[in-house]
């Protein structure tokens, strides 16, 4: 990137915000349907805590992660998360990510908590 930082979007939920749980779900499904067609995209989404179950079989948002993969954004999976919520075997989406990658991106970017 050229010495330049890069933006880095954190989830650590099934959806976004403080508010009401379903709607939360219903605004993160539509930021991941908008963020493919937009030229500022992040240049990494890390999923970690419950949000890890986003990148799981049967989640509805596979295919707008694995199109945000497909046009280099990093997709990560907080590692101890996937694991102590037995999704080891379970991942359609996404890679997994240590707590040091975690922190060489969050350390080292504009962090966006979602």
């Amino acid at each position: 990137m050229s010495g330049q930082k890069g933006r880095v979007l954190v989830l650590g939920a099934e959806g976004v915000g403080g508010g009401d749980e379903t709607l939360g779900y219903e605004i993160l499904m539509s930021m991941l349907k908008t963020l493919p067609e937009r030229q500022d995209k992040p240049m990494a989404i890390i999923c970690w805590n419950t949000a890890v179950n986003l990148l799981a079989e049967g989640s509805p948002l596979i295919p707008h992660f694995k199109r945000l993969e497909e046009q280099g954004v990093d997709v990560l999976a907080g590692t101890l998360c996937v694991q102590e919520l037995g999704l080891m075997e379970k991942m359609a989406a996404g890679k997994l990510a240590s707590m040091d990658d975690i922190l060489d991106l969050m350390l080292n970017n504009d962090v966006v908590n979602l």
